[in-house]
């Protein structure tokens, strides 16, 4: 056995699966989360909660073959940061995240509050895949200029994000794209996107299904589109989607490493992807 400080009566294994596992189950609304209770709220995980998850983690563990390095109760492919990480070693990278191209300028107040609550869902679904260690390589900095930017179109955006990828590999990882998402996706936020996510839950609530989103611009589309995604729309009307923000680093970018993503996750705006 191996103790936890934390628990020294329990295996350290068993303790973080565990913790993994219950903050999943409270973002998923499936488990209330551990809070004092109120007059208006008695809602707990009460022992019996807490049994049931341990018998749970114990089962999974049983039948994992090849356990992620974080969370050992799970196979590793379906860690996204295990994943990511794989990835950059395959390029030989070391930063990944995507780029925010500012297209609002309308109150820095409120673009403030929009990118705390970035910061705030970018950190929770990397604590949800205890990969906390990969925050340091994880960039996505804004791009400003109002005078280009300012309500500025995606197909605009892809244009101009199109010429920031020719040179940023080099600079940034010191050798060239290759199949990194960080080279071919970028984020666009106008004052309707940014409206989404700062009038909807405060991160306080967790809530994966709420109305924020962000819009994602892709430079080069492989495979293809579903015809019914194409038929009577312009084609620079194809380059972007409308990506829910609270999976932004991590979730979606590991699902747009895949060879035909943008075929399989396509929605037509104003309809929001999901992930």
């Amino acid at each position: 056995m191996n103790p936890s400080r934390r628990t020294p009566g329990q295996d350290t294994v068993y303790n973080n699966a565990l913790s993994d596992i219950e903050r999943q189950l409270q973002a998923e609304r499936l488990v209330p989360a551990r809070a004092a209770p109120t007059q208006h709220s008695t809602a707990v995980v009460t022992d019996a909660d807490r049994a049931n998850l341990r018998a749970y983690v114990r089962s999974r563990a049983q039948r994992v073959k090849n356990p992620s390095r974080r969370t050992p109760e799970r196979e590793t492919v379906f860690n996204d940061a295990d994943n990511v990480e794989r990835q950059l070693q395959e390029d030989g990278h070391k930063i990944w995240g995507w780029v925010i191209y500012r297209c609002t300028y309308v109150n820095d107040e409120e673009w403030a509050e929009f990118m705390a609550r970035i910061r705030y869902w970018n950190e929770y679904t990397l604590r949800l895949s205890n990969a906390l260690d990969m925050l340091p390589s994880m960039d996505y900095q804004v791009l400003e200029n109002p005078d280009i930017f300012d309500n500025a179109h995606p197909s605009t955006i892809r244009e101009h994000f199109t010429q920031w990828a020719m040179t940023a590999p080099q600079q940034e990882q010191g050798k060239g794209p290759m199949r990194s998402q960080r080279y071919n996706y970028c984020l666009h936020v106008d004052q309707e996107a940014l409206l989404s996510v700062i009038g909807g839950p405060p991160p306080s609530v967790l809530t994966f299904i709420g109305p924020g989103y962000i819009n994602l611009v892709c430079k080069t589309i492989t495979g293809g589109m579903r015809p019914e995604h194409t038929f009577g729309r312009a084609e620079q009307e194809h380059c972007f989607m409308r990506i829910n923000y609270q999976s932004l680093m991590l979730h979606w970018y590991n699902q747009l490493r895949r060879e035909g993503s943008w075929f399989n996750e396509y929605r037509v705006p104003p309809e929001v992807a999901r992930i």
